[in-house]
């Protein structure tokens, strides 16, 4: 009987620590390493990291909180080759927004608008051919027709904000300066319930210092 307990106390324990893992919860982790993902990597280490986790966990971006709205678009041309979308929007007045998606080294939609948006083949519909954004041009050219655009009057006052992170896009190097990174991704647990992970990369003094995991079930409702 003697030899059974620490046998039965230690069942326990694992039961115990089990039974933690199960429904909702959070988690940091500081030391070792989840899903791969390594505490003590760099910024370039983590989003190499990033491309292995994401097609098992099932996630393609990464957000980075440190990118803030562009006030002009000269900053913007070393940076769209790594991202897959640019929105454009209206400072002031009226919402107004138009959105270019890239596939590849092209434009591949421009959708424009406040809420819904509508696709189109040519903004500003009524710029000059040499000055306008249209589908298929090249992303290489992008930025100098930004700089035409933003020149004109009508858009002076316009913004501009990157997309999230593609992971199939290589590194962009000024996420070296960007501390705070975050992705997330589902699965089901079961037929009627499903799970949601939020994960949150912070960063220190160029490595990562911290990975905040925080995890919530639901209930599907048919």
């Amino acid at each position: 009987m003697k030899r059974l307990l620490p046998i039965l106390l230690l069942l326990f324990t694992l039961g115990a620590c089990k039974k933690e893992k199960q429904g909702s919860y959070s988690e940091s982790i500081t030391k070792g390493e989840k899903w791969g993902i390594r505490i003590g990597s760099s910024h370039a280490e983590v989003f190499a990291q990033l491309q292995k986790a994401g097609p098992t966990l099932d996630f393609q971006n990464v957000a980075i909180f440190g990118h803030k709205p562009y006030s002009s678009p000269e900053a913007l041309n070393p940076l769209l080759p790594y991202y897959y979308a640019l929105t454009i929007y209206n400072n002031t007045g009226t919402l107004d927004r138009v959105v270019l998606l890239f596939s590849g080294n092209k434009i591949e939609q421009i959708a424009t608008g406040g809420g819904l948006t509508t696709g189109v083949t040519k903004w500003p519909n009524d710029a000059a051919d040499d000055t306008a954004i249209k589908v298929d041009d090249p992303v290489a050219a992008l930025a100098a027709k930004l700089v035409k655009i933003h020149q004109l009057p009508a858009y002076s006052s316009y913004g501009f904000v990157l997309s999230d992170k593609p992971l199939n896009k290589p590194y962009d190097p000024d996420m070296d300066n960007q501390d705070d990174w975050q992705f997330g991704f589902s699965d089901f647990v079961s037929a009627s319930i499903t799970g949601a992970s939020t994960v949150t990369l912070h960063f220190k003094a160029g490595k990562l210092e911290r990975i905040d995991h925080d995890y919530r079930e639901g209930q599907i409702f048919n």
